[in-house]
């Protein structure tokens, strides 16, 4: 069953849809004359693990009436990988090609199938340094059945993005981001860190515990603490990579997003490593009729930060 769906007739912004485990989430976000964000549609259902889920999509999709709305898709997690190479130091035309190559030995599936795109990094601090980029590699086939899977429902994609891009796409909303921001997300089976700095993405750090992994030690101190350690210490490694290799100061505000306070995390963040931490509420970012619970915000985050994406292809 959708829950939290804001029927209304969705014209001009742009629709993100997320897939993640069992849920669909589906969002709206218009862009207000004035620069104000309003957040038309927000939309989640938990039982997307059946058959029936791309009808009753294709059913709620019909009730906002999407029309030709553009609608960006994020990949689920675990459908690509993401790696940090070196760009090659070859023709412009010829890098996408040079890449495949640099990471085929570390694709858990053959070269041949991936498709691979790329999104460069800023400068690093010393001219020696090489620059870097991030690689997106997927099979060819989950990118089509990702598309069929949603023709199925009705829906034309114009993009596919993945959830690192969509988290970056809030942290550069938040006043924070103009002296650089850390932004922490927790799905249920992995954790994203991401820094940005006046709209640009410097680095990208994936965590592989989530939400489910925290739940699973709940009871257990001594389990619960081990895990709050090491996703600090992920932290902490992170923002010292950021400092060492760009010239822009330290970080020291980091901002969690709904739900993402997991275990006591900020309260650790805070003591360990000296950051102003805060909670993201999506209901201050966006003019919307109804309020969002926060556990309503952490299922639509993706979807959101997919509708908030203003280039017009894919990283």
């Amino acid at each position: 069953m959708w829950q939290g769906l804001r029927k209304v007739v969705a014209s001009g912004g742009r629709c993100g849809l997320s897939i993640d485990s069992a849920r669909v989430a589906l969002a709206h976000v218009q862009r207000q004359a004035d620069g104000a964000l309003r957040l038309a549609t927000a939309a989640i259902d938990r039982r997307a693990n059946d058959d029936d889920w791309p009808h009753r999509l294709e059913q709620q999709a019909n009730g906002i009436r999407l029309g030709r709305t553009r609608l960006a898709s994020v990949l689920p997690n675990g459908s690509y990988q993401l790696v940090l190479v070196a760009v090659p130091d070859v023709p412009a035309n010829e890098v996408k090609s040079a890449i495949r190559w640099q990471i085929k030995d570390l694709l858990d599936f053959p070269v041949d199938e991936a498709v691979v795109e790329l999104f460069e990094m800023p400068e690093l601090s010393t001219k020696k340094d090489k620059s870097m980029a991030y690689a997106v590699a997927t099979r060819r086939t989950n990118v089509q059945e990702h598309i069929e899977l949603l023709h199925d429902a009705g829906l034309s994609l114009d993009v596919i993005d993945i959830p690192e891009l969509c988290t970056r796409n809030i942290a550069t909303l938040l006043p924070q981001d103009a002296d650089g921001i850390a932004f922490l997300h927790f799905a249920e089976n992995h954790g994203t860190l991401t820094v940005t700095r006046q709209g640009v993405l410097y680095l990208i750090r994936q965590i592989e515990k989530g939400t489910a992994a925290m739940d699973g030690v709940s009871q257990d101190d001594f389990a619960r603490t081990e895990m709050i350690s090491k996703i600090v210490l992920e932290t902490q490694r992170s923002l010292d990579y950021y400092e060492s290799y760009f010239d822009n100061g330290p970080i020291t505000e980091l901002v969690l997003a709904p739900g993402s306070n997991i275990g006591g995390l900020a309260d650790s963040l805070h003591e360990e490593l000296g950051l102003t931490i805060s909670s993201l509420d999506l209901n201050g970012m966006f003019e919307t009729r109804t309020a969002m619970s926060t556990a309503e915000q952490s299922d639509c985050l993706l979807a959101i930060g997919a509708a908030l994406r203003t280039e017009p292809q894919a990283a």
